[in-house]
């Protein structure tokens, strides 16, 4: 019978835990390369969602800026199709200017008889409630006594009437004349 060499069995020792080690190092090697694959996929991917999400919240940005110069144009009037708020609220209603007149000619009062019709314009400045501050005459009759009536009658009505929008203008001119009332 013949013995098996020793040295012979030690070599194959060698080489099988040499194939062993080399064996494992690839595995390590394949384990790095799937895990730095993994982990590039998802900071790929996380790259994707960032770029997606940006798109997204600019496309909303632009909408929203889109939606406000719409809406900029539509106030101003701009369009041209439709009037915008500023134009339909620019001035007081077309009643207003009677209603002024109707809350200040019970305080008119004039002794002297007029024979003519004459024009007196009067510049009004009012508080945002409504409270006339002061009122100058920017257009004289020509009568010294209605001048003077009209200027009394709005300084003793004091407080003038919202318009129907509810605002009051800050200036007006208002004309009078003796046969209107």
């Amino acid at each position: 019978m013949i013995t098996p060499d020793p040295q012979i069995a030690i070599e194959k020792a060698k080489q099988e835990k040499l194939k062993e080690k080399e064996k494992q190092k690839r595995e390590e090697e394949q384990d790095k390369l799937q895990q730095k694959k993994a982990q590039d996929e998802k900071l790929k991917a996380d790259a994707e969602k960032r770029k997606k999400d940006d798109a997204r919240q600019q496309a909303q940005l632009d909408a929203q800026r889109e939606a406000n110069i719409k809406r900029i144009l539509g106030e101003a009037g701009a369009t041209g199709n439709t009037p915008g708020k500023a134009a339909q609220t620019a001035g007081p209603s077309a009643a207003y200017a009677g209603r002024i007149k109707a809350r200040i000619k019970p305080n008119i009062l004039l002794t002297d008889t007029i024979d003519s019709n004459p024009l007196a314009e009067v510049e009004v400045r009012v508080a945002p409630d409504g409270t006339i501050l002061s009122s100058k005459l920017t257009k004289s009759s020509g009568v010294k006594a209605w001048d003077d009536a009209v200027l009394r009658a709005i300084e003793k009505t004091e407080i003038l009437p919202r318009d129907t929008d509810g605002t009051i203008p800050s200036s007006m001119t208002i004309a009078f004349r003796p046969r209107d009332f």
